[in-house]
């Protein structure tokens, strides 16, 4: 089966452990949706001192120079092998370049669908590490970037990797386009596994407040209507999110829950044993680049499970 949305899918492996982590996931999206692999490592120019002050390059820094690209084609040899042992062919690309930028105009000129890119650790002190290259990667890729932490779809049994199943999958949920394209990608990846899907919706303080102040004005007749409206309006665009699945074959299950949206998802996919959070965010370009706040960005920061960020 090859999912529509999902032919060419572009890795960023530099051989760290959640840089293999994330090519674990691109074999996955091969094996079951036939999509094309490539892993892609960039190599940054350095000098070991100014040119100036030196005058010229010092043999040492071209010794390490090659020794460098020796090592990257070591890694890249590595990932091809890696793609065998699961019967795929990855292709590999060496970069120069700054990251992110080589990263997304490699993307761009090859029109991949997916970036998935690693991420180090979680947690509040984390969050101000959150790689400014992965977080330059969400803010400006014009495609979805999954973030990937951990790998629940690998195993290891007897010292020899397995690839378990995508197994349940959460969407942040609120009717917006970006979250109807969130639903989109999310039901393209349940498919062909029969992964189940949760559709959230959160209602933030912000939504609720605006009820809650006609009751301090008096009227709580009011706000029980207000919130009737919200509570109607919110059942209505579930019971339309289901039939989505119903007409594709997929069931979807939803829920809607009050507070911050951000902590909302988190602690909701870590109690109920999520494999992939799913999230949108508008826009892409220099003055969207996502604000540190913005649901995606605060996942993809705290987040223990791979969080895929789609674009509108």
């Amino acid at each position: 089966i090859i999912m529509a949305k999902l032919q060419n899918v572009l890795v960023s492996y530099d051989g760290s452990p959640h840089s293999k982590e994330a090519l674990h996931w691109a074999i996955y999206f091969g094996r079951h949706s036939g999509a094309n692999i490539t892993a892609v490592k960039v190599f940054e120019p350095f000098l070991t001192r100014p040119l100036k002050e030196a005058g010229s390059i010092l043999p040492d820094s071209l010794d390490q120079y090659e020794q460098l690209e020796k090592q990257d084609q070591q890694l890249m040899a590595e990932a091809k092998a890696l793609g065998r042992e699961h019967g795929l062919k990855i292709t590999t690309e060496i970069l120069k370049g700054k990251v992110a930028e080589s990263i997304l105009n490699y993307a761009k000129q090859h029109a991949m669908d997916m970036i998935i890119t690693g991420n180090r650790g979680h947690g509040a002190l984390k969050q101000l590490l959150v790689g400014s290259v992965t977080r330059h990667l969400v803010s400006l890729s014009p495609v979805p970037v999954l973030v990937v932490k951990c790998c629940p779809l690998v195993e290891f049994q007897g010292g020899s990797l397995i690839m378990a199943t995508l197994r349940k999958i959460l969407v942040a949920y609120d009717g917006s386009a970006h979250s109807k394209e969130c639903l989109d990608w999310a039901i393209e990846m349940a498919r062909p596994v029969n992964a189940q899907i949760t559709a959230l919706k959160v209602r933030e303080s912000a939504e609720m407040a605006l009820a809650y102040g006609m009751a301090e004005s008096g009227s709580a007749a009011r706000m029980m209507a207000k919130i009737k409206e919200i509570e109607e309006a919110d059942t209505a665009m579930m019971e339309g999110v289901k039939n989505v699945g119903r007409n594709l074959g997929v069931e979807i299950t939803t829920q809607v829950l009050e507070g911050n949206a951000s902590q909302v998802l988190m602690e909701y996919s870590q109690k109920h044993g999520f494999d992939l959070i799913v999230a949108g965010a508008r826009g892409h370009g220099i003055i969207d680049r996502l604000p540190i706040g913005t649901v995606a960005h605060n996942l993809i920061s705290v987040s223990t499970v791979p969080v895929l960020v789609v674009k509108i």
